[in-house]
């Protein structure tokens, strides 16, 4: 059988519009293949798009956070804050899915609900919430670890009668929690950053937890013109040290286990990371 000439809709499907089906899609078409983006959500952005609670914002530095792959992304973003918070890199995606016409190959409000391969025809068939189907000889999926929300199992959580929220699904629209009283279910992440805004402006606030947390503080900070310049004659460099380190971080991991050294230099080392 002649593959190449099959009845396909798409030379490659991706699933997700999120940082990784975006860079896809790009990467895909400065090939030359037809590709389909389907995204669950109304706009483009995965993590960034959905979670939008109070707090929601980058625990690595935001300049080693965004895309590399164009020079003139790195040469017109300048980023507000060493830490940037979840409104302003939605926008930053949305600028990136804007310059590259993103938007014209991505499918909004298409749930995947299913995918097979066909072996003779070396084909994927995926199948869409509202009964449509298309076919690729590619499927990437980009849909993350962070995609489906888990909900507690607590008795009666179905009949709970006042507003309840979960950070991966948080509403649109600003929630009101000035004089109300707010719990908040775990201290993972996103409970201690949702915790910190929520506390702020609450009648009464409980938390839940199963075990204490130890939370280092962010040392957030504006990144003043002068300071982007700087950032921005670094990229090459810190983009390749990033591509030669642990999880693509900008810092260097000591590979010494924490006991042996002395306790002496073990808390200067502690301290030093802190301050």
């Amino acid at each position: 059988m002649d593959f190449s000439n099959y009845d396909l809709d798409y030379d490659a499907i991706v699933i997700g519009a999120g940082i990784a089906g975006m860079y896809q899609l790009y990467k895909l078409r400065e090939q030359g293949l037809r590709v389909r983006v389907f995204e669950r959500g109304t706009g483009v952005g995965g993590t960034w798009y959905w979670n939008r609670y109070p707090g929601a914002r980058f625990d690595s530095e935001s300049y080693s956070y965004g895309y590399s792959f164009s020079q003139e992304v790195l040469d017109e973003w300048d980023w507000s804050e060493r830490f940037a918070s979840q409104p302003e890199i939605l926008r930053y995606l949305q600028y990136v899915a804007d310059k590259f016409d993103l938007r014209k190959d991505i499918q909004f409000s298409s749930d995947v609900k299913s995918a097979v391969y066909d072996e003779e025809t070396r084909s994927w068939e995926i199948g869409l919430g509202d009964g449509n189907t298309y076919k690729s000889r590619f499927l990437i999926t980009g849909i993350g670890i962070l995609s489906q929300p888990v909900l507690p199992k607590i008795e009666g959580i179905e009949s709970f009668k006042g507003q309840s929220f979960h950070t991966a699904r948080w509403p649109h629209s600003p929630v009101e929690f000035a004089d109300k009283r707010v719990a908040v279910i775990g201290t993972g992440a996103t409970g201690v950053q949702t915790i910190q805004e929520v506390a702020k402006n609450v009648g009464h606030l409980s938390v839940f937890q199963l075990r204490p947390e130890w939370c280092a503080p962010l040392h957030n900070s504006k990144i003043e013109p002068d300071e982007m310049k700087v950032i921005r004659a670094g990229y090459d460099e810190m983009f390749e040290h990033c591509a030669n380190t642990i999880a693509a971080f900008i810092h260097d991991v000591d590979p010494r286990g924490a006991f042996e050294v002395s306790t002496e230099e073990r808390y200067e080392f502690w301290e030093r990371l802190y301050a």
